[in-house]
């Protein structure tokens, strides 16, 4: 049997997962599977980054909305919304996939989308909730291991404070 990990948001969230050749495993309910997580940095101009997710919905009824954020830090932050799209993949048999990539976001100090680069923790902590027509929410909470210290301090002056904008 696997070793659980436990793991806290920055609001106070607490959920465990399993722990599978030192990384936690995917978050899964009867429903769904959240099954990878990740993100493109490109550098090229001002840096930023691109998150990208891919869910697995089960057999049943697929959900109408999925959002996504990141609870690693003490305020969630909302990294994409979208509808799902009634027709998906198929991924096997009465399983379908749904990829979905998030806006762009810069990377900066002071940035909502991209604070969690900047901190010591070991791993970017997420909430999905899944939305259905005529039932409650699903929610999928998953660990993924980040450590972002080496990439920002080879960014070093290139990372710019971010532009707050007065009402």
């Amino acid at each position: 049997m696997a070793q659980e990990q436990e793991f806290v948001a920055g609001d106070g969230t607490r959920f465990s997962l399993p722990m599978e050749g030192g990384v936690p495993a995917r978050a899964t309910t009867d429903e769904a599977t959240f099954e990878a997580a990740g993100f493109d940095i490109d550098t090229s101009g001002a840096p930023s980054l691109t998150d990208r997710f891919t869910f697995l919905f089960k057999g049943g009824e697929q959900p109408v909305r999925v959002r996504v954020e990141d609870i690693t830090l003490a305020t969630p932050v909302v990294i994409v919304e979208a509808p799902v799209p009634e027709s998906l993949p198929g991924a096997g048999f009465r399983r379908s996939r749904f990829e979905l990539q998030a806006p762009t976001c810069p990377i900066a100090r002071g940035e909502p989308c991209s604070a969690w680069m900047f901190g010591p923790q070991e791993f970017r902590l997420y909430r999905v909730t899944l939305t259905y027509n005529g039932a409650g929410p699903v929610v999928l909470l998953q660990a993924e291991p980040y450590q972002m210290g080496a990439f920002i301090a080879r960014l070093g002056d290139r990372i710019p404070d971010a532009t707050v904008s007065q009402p």
